[in-house]
């Protein structure tokens, strides 16, 4: 059976969005190295790009709660939508900063991600992220399909 020409059209917003966020992100990057050559500094186009792909988890984990709210929560979109990149932030800050106990800091996105290219990408943690924001999106497709069936 065919899907629906809502579901087309929420995947295909999905999608343009997950677009914009590879664009953004590869244009940082693609920034931060211009930069770096500008002032004769050591970083490589590489490092420059996987620094700022490092990322890409948490842009993805913002795009699953906001289609999980669209699905569930439509009024709330933009608020939970930034909610793991603005609170996760601010949680991390205000956790570290304030001599919370560090299990506190760890419920942050931010804390999982490595200072790359100094490291390596933390691997395990960028697919469980992935795998939530998949997740997450999934749901709010599902919920947006019975969006216009509840009264």
């Amino acid at each position: 059976m065919p899907a629906s020409p809502s579901i087309r059209r929420n995947t295909a917003e999905i999608a343009a969005t997950l677009g914009g966020i590879i664009v953004l992100i590869t244009t940082a990057g693609l920034a931060t190295w211009s930069g770096t050559e500008a002032v004769g500094a050591d970083l490589h186009l590489i490092d420059a790009l996987s620094g700022a792909w490092n990322v890409l988890p948490i842009a993805l984990l913002c795009l699953g709660t906001a289609v999980l709210a669209l699905g569930w929560a439509p009024r709330a979109v933009a608020v939970i939508g930034l909610l793991p990149a603005a609170g996760g932030f601010l949680l991390k800050t205000i956790a570290d900063t304030s001599g919370w106990p560090a299990w506190i800091s760890q419920l942050s996105p931010f804390a999982h991600l490595a200072a790359v290219p100094d490291a390596s990408v933390n691997w395990p943690a960028a697919i469980l992220m992935t795998a939530i924001a998949t997740l997450a999106a999934a749901t709010g497709v599902v919920g947006y399909q019975r969006r216009d069936l509840r009264t």
